[in-house]
């Protein structure tokens, strides 16, 4: 069932700059980068990532291009972090007592490999390097069932690497194609979602094969997210936002706001969802929306700065 779009017609920005290699980061001002608490303007660029915390659901972190983020109970986001990365793949847990995973660069260059936050997201720490050089996952999940199992995409197309042991052990997996977007399944460990340039791909056994789902071939897909319950929701080119059961079956569109999401957390508890994105101005944005879509509101955006 096609009803509202997410998005407008733009040109999807999905290549990101690979810098050098160190996992020596630049220390990060201990100032707010937000411009203006009640406009919700802040000075970042590229969110790469929202989640919420799994204790305490009126967390909700924001990885970007820079900086890490909290916003408490949907207030202004406030940056936590003490240095500076570019914070990508970001992953929450979907239990409580395990550690934020990201992958990404470092100010001084280079990938990092996986790396890990006990402190909800102030300090990092190098947890492997996956393959040399280290890996840069642009997409990644984490399952519910096992938090220790991590399955990651590198963005050089080097591999698509499973962990069951928080990291300490790595096993190469075959993959459809170039993976833009990851989910497990929170009721089965088993199942796996991939996005892709060319639509959706599921695998019933661990990423080992993989099935061509029918709906949105030939379409990108820029995000994939559960909820706890076991919904699945899908950001699609020229659709937005879309939910789907785990049969990979579609449910139906959601709401229409200016923003090609190019994250996802959901919040089963108070059936909300909070998507980071770009608008079609260019914008880097996250908002709050609800999951019958009649119902939307702006966390922080750096629209006025560019």
């Amino acid at each position: 069932m096609i009803s509202k779009k997410l998005s407008v017609g733009i040109a999807i920005i999905v290549a990101i700059t690979l810098i050098g290699s160190s996992l020596v980061l630049e220390q990060s001002p201990n100032v707010d980068d937000s411009v203006s608490n009640d406009s919700r303007v802040m000075n970042w660029s590229h969110v790469h990532g929202v989640g919420l915390d799994p204790g305490d659901n009126s967390i909700l972190y924001i990885a970007t291009h820079g900086d890490f983020y909290q916003s408490i109970d949907g207030s202004f986001p406030v940056k936590v972090n003490k240095v500076r990365a570019d914070y990508m793949a970001f992953n929450t847990p979907l239990v409580s007592g395990f550690p934020l995973y990201a992958s990404g660069h470092p100010s001084t260059g280079g990938n990092t490999g996986l790396i890990k936050s006990d402190d909800g997201g102030m300090t990092w720490e190098h947890v492997s390097n996956v393959i040399e050089p280290p890996a840069d996952f642009h997409a990644m999940a984490v399952s519910k069932q096992n938090p220790e199992t991590i399955i990651g995409f590198d963005s050089g197309a080097r591999g698509l690497f499973k962990t069951v042991d928080a990291g300490k052990t790595w096993e190469t997996l075959e993959y459809p194609e170039h993976v833009s977007a990851l989910a497990i399944s929170p009721l089965d460990p088993e199942l796996i979602f991939a996005g892709t340039g060319n639509g959706i791909f599921k695998s019933d056994d661990g990423g080992e094969n993989w099935i061509h789902l029918d709906a949105y071939r030939e379409l990108g897909v820029f995000a994939l997210a559960f909820d706890d319950t076991g919904k699945l929701f899908a950001s699609i080119k020229t659709f937005g936002i879309v939910q789907f059961d785990d049969s990979g079956d579609m449910w139906e569109n959601m709401t229409n706001v200016d923003l090609t999401v190019t994250s996802i957390a959901a919040d089963s508890q108070n059936n909300e969802l909070y998507v980071g994105g770009f608008s079609s101005d260019g914008y880097q944005e996250v908002y709050k929306v609800s999951y019958d879509g009649n119902s939307y509101e702006v966390i922080g955006t750096n629209k006025g700065l560019r």
